[in-house]
């Protein structure tokens, strides 16, 4: 126990402490009320000031030692008590003020009206003058007496020590070290030791407050350098850069108005916000290099501490760090630039991490992994870390110089992890990602930079890395093999990189003159032949690699030119001279194509010294751009250009009238008979000469006179198609309505305002209207506007059905397919070529098996997977509350059926087969001539096949519609030989054989009694025609004939069913499952 050594301790003092201190004696100094009762011991020079500091120092230490030989609970209580506790107190500040302070040169140490304040109270406190040498051999008592406890850390009477007396120590074992007294240099060597011991052991959180405290302008050299230099350096201690941080951040609090805390608690009161004046502080004490060690070994040591601090995300921490790598550091010329200690501590690692080197490819075991093992380049943690600490120098406190200098080296690289992270659905890597990349481009990147971008949309990887999904919830980078894409999938994946680069245009990244500038490259660069210039070099340059560009960039400039111009119109009216600009070079670069081949076939038809030339050129490298291609290229620009004039609110200056106006000889020679162009090029120069006539008329540049002519055509249709557009956004439907009366009433006007390719769209767009008489109207007005431009709008029908993407519903590809369907129809003999032959391969294409689903089959699993858990949750089949048995019954076979209409492992969904075998019908039916022998042969194939395979009761739709296209081939032969045409082709010999044998089968094991009924009609169809054929005649020779040998019109041989018949005559059929 250590009440006893309180007790004398307590007797000691009490003098000056407590109440018997008051009275008369209050006026004495310390000593002289202390030194009354002690004699000196051992020692007949000791002065009454060493014998009463000596006396102090030995009873302070019996209650340490008391304190540490007893580790009882009721020892922990002892200092708890304040009487016990003033004594303790009593006796360092007896120490310090009557022992250290004497002993101190001047200005060293912190002044006593800064110090805590004294608890004795016996008379006033006096700092006499003493002998050098007495003062060294007092102070380096008490030195050696208090600093070994500093190591023993808060035991005994530690915590009181470190609260009360640490500085004093501090600066008695400095006195010792550094006085350059001749008297103090014997004790340098001893006592250096023993300072940097003292300050080793010392806590941070406690040693940067003492050292602080030390510092004096008025102090003297040899005691202020070791002081500065120890706190210099004392962020390279582990855990230094923490403490100083949380040092500075509570400098408001003065150390002498408050006690110390300790570290812990210091930690649960967590760091307070950091102004910017703290932040310039933290950085100008943490990025500045002592000079008693090099820039290498500082930086070394702080850098893995900022950078675990970086890590700390939203903590402000994490902000102090930012701020001091990003403003302090790598702001920096010295230290921070590409080379320097700083780059590479900092910048470097994570640069490598996003594009990382091939030796730091390491093979991992992919644990938890379903597939083989997996050669993992970069861990997903690794890569998020890196992420995270890119977002906290680039978006905490943003610094354009820095951010260009960080992201420069890969902008490609986040490309390619942004279209991962979406496509992989990671939210927040995505969010990041987006965020770094637009302050990129909206602060320190040129436009420049954004358009050598868009012409690597599909970048992924280098040659042999390539991001892929991680294993939790994130992404990594994974060693690529060479292998061969799956093209749906990259047609997937364009579609939704174009609308990732899309979206990152409009977050203001650009204004709209850089808008333009953008839409301005990615047309030129795919409506031009493009060639590998000096700039396409330079353009990739700008985003870190040499790569060759992707062969299947061509279609992705086409994607993206198609997203701007129906997303952000108003924005490419930025720059309307500009693009009308590169309209007109492709126009002239392509009448300069025909001109020159009509001199070459000139000059080819007599022989001649340059014919020889001719020939020898054909093997040189270059290979020009076919006629066909040339075509499709000044149609888009045609109608792109079709765009820009029919804005509404494009008013063309003087400057933009000269360059229309030059434009006037090219198209004047297009439309020149002799061009020998297709009618829909003809038409479409025809329609854009009578939209420019109101800009390039002499009287366009003149101002208005009194007497002003009418409005013109061009500016009536330009207004009703405004209308209609506004119409056809309204939330009424007889306002849509009419406004798609007027898009058809321009449309039979023949209207030079409507973009063909556009105002398909449009009408697409209308097809999904809940009204039905919208939609039906709809269908109207697309079939009139295929009338005059069949190839064009039955190329945007089919690649609508088809719906490659996946991005429309089963009912939205049903009314396109209606539509299509009636489109067809109306088209009679003008199905040919192309236009024949794009309806074929697309409704083929859907109706077999060969078009992959995968989004579908991807939906279809997850919903399975959901229904699992339910069913894994509820222990079974979870049941149907309120319904009956035999209403469940019914719903089960209704759901059966639905379930096995849509498709399985990737195919189409049964329905869109159905009807895709239906157009094909109708197609085959409305002008065989034009579909051709092949395509009929490949159908009629594709119908026996399907009842062939297509065996289960849930394709029986699939099955009618295969057996009802065979009829319309009957019925489409039937005519030609009633008409007396040759068709050339027909069924015959074995394939008529095979045809009626598969029919009979179906006839005799399928059991739907539809499809059962269709054959029947189907085969006595059959019969009739082959009769028909032997005998040579036509209709009317064989109107004598039984009815079971003849096809009369629409009417079925052999059935009394009059498909003609008015509805209430018709007999009610229903499909019963």
């Amino acid at each position: 126990m250590a009440e006893e050594e309180l007790a004398a301790a307590a007797s000691f003092l009490a003098p000056v402490l407590g109440r018997a201190s008051s009275g008369r004696d209050g006026a004495r100094p310390v000593i002289d009320s202390l030194s009354g009762g002690i004699a000196a011991a051992g020692d007949d020079n000791a002065t009454a000031r060493k014998t009463v500091i000596r006396r102090a120092l030995a009873l302070w230490l019996d209650i340490h030692r008391a304190l540490l030989s007893n580790s009882d609970s009721s020892n922990v209580n002892v200092l708890q008590s304040s009487s016990s506790r003033r004594v303790v107190d009593g006796l360092l500040d007896l120490i310090s003020l009557e022992g250290i302070y004497p002993c101190l040169s001047t200005d060293v140490g912190i002044p006593i009206e800064r110090r805590v304040r004294s608890v004795l109270q016996g008379g006033v406190v006096t700092q006499p003058v003493m002998e050098a040498q007495d003062g060294g051999d007092l102070l380096a008592e008490i030195v050696d007496g208090l600093y070994p406890i500093v190591k023993e850390g808060n035991n005994g009477l530690g915590l009181a020590l470190h609260e009360r007396t640490l500085v004093d120590v501090v600066a008695g074992a400095g006195q010792l070290a550094f006085d350059p007294s001749e008297s103090a240099q014997q004790r340098h060597k001893r006592y250096g030791i023993v300072f940097k011991v003292l300050l080793e052991q010392i806590p941070l959180s406690t040693l940067l407050s003492t050292l602080t405290s030390l510092i004096r302008p008025t102090g003297p050299a040899w005691f202020q350098t070791p002081i500065k230099t120890a706190l210099a350096i004392l962020p390279m201690r582990p855990g230094g850069v923490r403490q100083t941080i949380n040092f500075i951040s509570t400098t408001e609090e003065t150390y002498q108005d408050t006690e110390p805390q300790s570290e812990n608690q210091s930690n649960r009161r967590g760091w307070p916000a950091l102004s910017l004046e703290k932040l310039g502080q933290v950085s100008k004490l943490l990025s500045s290099v002592p000079s008693s060690v090099t820039p290498n070994a500082y930086y070394s040591a702080t850098a893995p501490q900022l950078l675990e601090l970086l890590d700390e995300d939203g903590t402000e921490m994490c902000r102090a760090a930012a701020y001091v790598i990003s403003i302090g550091i790598l702001a920096r010329r010295q230290h921070g630039a590409p080379g320097s200690i700083g780059w590479q501590l900092f910048a470097e690692p994570i640069i490598e991490t996003f594009s990382p080197p091939k030796a730091s490819s390491t093979h991992l075991n992919g644990s938890g992994r379903s597939n083989e093992d997996i050669e993992v380049v970069v861990k997903e943690a690794d890569l998020r870390r890196a992420l995270n600490r890119l977002c906290s120098l680039v978006l905490i406190h943003p610094n354009p110089q820095l951010t260009k200098r960080l992201v420069s080296p890969m902008p490609l690289a986040l490309w390619g992890l942004l279209c991962c992270s979406r496509k992989a659905n990671r939210s927040n890597w995505c969010r990041k990602v987006t965020s770094v990349l637009t302050t990129y481009y909206k602060s320190s990147a040129s436009v420049a930079h954004l358009s050598a971008l868009s012409e690597h949309l599909m970048w992924d990887g280098t040659s042999w890395w390539t991001f892929a999904p991680g294993p939790y919830d994130g992404i990594e980078i994974r060693r690529d093999y060479p292998h061969e894409p799956d093209m749906t999938d990259v047609m997937r994946d364009m579609d939704g990189r174009v609308r990732y680069f899309f979206e990152l245009l409009q977050t203001d990244i650009v204004d709209d003159d850089g808008f333009a500038t953008v839409f301005l490259h990615v047309s030129k660069h795919w409506l031009l032949e493009k060639s590998d210039t000096m700039e396409s070099k330079q353009q990739r340059m700008m985003l870190g690699y040499e790569n060759e560009p992707d062969p299947l960039n061509m279609l992705v400039y086409a994607k993206l030119v198609q997203k701007m111009l129906e997303e952000s119109r108003d924005q490419l009216m930025a720059k309307p001279d500009r693009i009308i600009e590169l309209v007109k070079q492709l126009i002239d670069a392509f009448v300069e194509q025909q001109r020159e081949s009509r001199r070459r076939q000139a000059n080819s038809s007599r022989p001649s010294r340059a014919a020889l030339g001719q020939i020898l050129g054909q093997f040189g490298p270059a290979v020009p751009i076919s006629i066909a291609d040339s075509i499709e290229i000044v149609s888009t620009a045609l109608s792109l250009l079709s765009t820009i004039i029919s804005f509404p609110d494009f008013a063309p200056d003087q400057t933009t009238i000269k360059l229309l106006t030059s434009l006037q000889p090219s198209l004047s020679y297009l439309v020149n008979p002799q061009s020998a162009l297709p009618s829909s090029l003809t038409m479409a120069v025809t329609n854009i000469s009578v939209l420019l006539a109101p800009h390039t008329s002499p009287s366009s540049t003149s101002s208005p006179s009194a007497n002003q002519a009418p409005p013109s055509r061009a500016t009536e249709d330009r207004k009703s198609h405004s209308l209609a557009l506004n119409y056809l956004t309204s939330p009424v439907p007889p306002v849509r309505a009419e406004g798609l009366s007027l898009i058809t009433a321009l449309m039979t006007a023949r209207s030079p305002m409507l973009d063909i390719p556009a105002t398909t769209v449009l009408l697409l767009s209308v097809l999904q209207d809940d009204e039905e008489f919208i939609y039906l109207n709809a269908v109207k007005s697309l079939g009139l506007l295929a009338a005059n431009h069949p190839k064009t709008v039955i190329k945007m029908l089919v690649d609508a059905y088809v719906d490659m993407a996946e991005e429309a519903g089963l009912d939205q590809r049903l009314r396109i397919g209606e539509a299509l369907l009636k489109v067809v129809e109306g088209l009679r003999e003008m199905l040919v070529g192309d236009t024949a032959r794009l309806v074929n391969e697309g409704m083929i294409g859907v109706a077999g098996r060969r078009a992959k689903k995968t989004k579908g089959q991807e939906k279809r699993r997850e919903v399975a997977e959901k229904k699992k858990e339910v069913e894994d949750a509820w222990g079974g089949e979870v049941p149907t509350i309120g319904r009956h048995e035999e209403t469940d019954e019914a719903q089960k076979r209704l759901a059966m059926v639905l379930e096995g209409w849509e498709g399985r492992d990737g195919e189409d969904d049964v329905r869109t087969r159905t009807s895709a075998l239906s157009i094909l019908g109708v197609a085959i039916e409305t002008n065989i001539v034009g579909i051709g022998s092949a395509m009929v042969s490949t159908a009629v194939d594709l119908s026996l096949a399907i009842l062939r395979a297509e065996t289960t009761q849930e394709k029986a739709i699939l099955r009618r519609a295969a057996v009802l296209l065979i009829m319309s081939l009957v019925r489409a032969l039937d005519k030609a030989t009633a008409e007396g045409r040759q068709l050339g082709f027909g069924f015959a010999g074995e394939n008529l054989a095979e045809v009626i044998a598969v029919l009979q089968y179906v006839e005799a094991t399928d059991s739907d009694d539809l499809v059962v009924g269709h054959v029947k009609a189907v085969i006595e169809s059959l019969e009739a025609w082959q009769s028909k054929s032997l005998l040579g005649g036509t209709a009317s020779r064989l109107s004598g004939l039984s009815p079971q040998l003849v096809l009369d019109g629409n009417r079925l041989a052999g059935l009394s069913v009059d498909p003609d018949a008015p509805a209430g005559s018709r007999p009610l059929i229903e499909e019963v499952d």
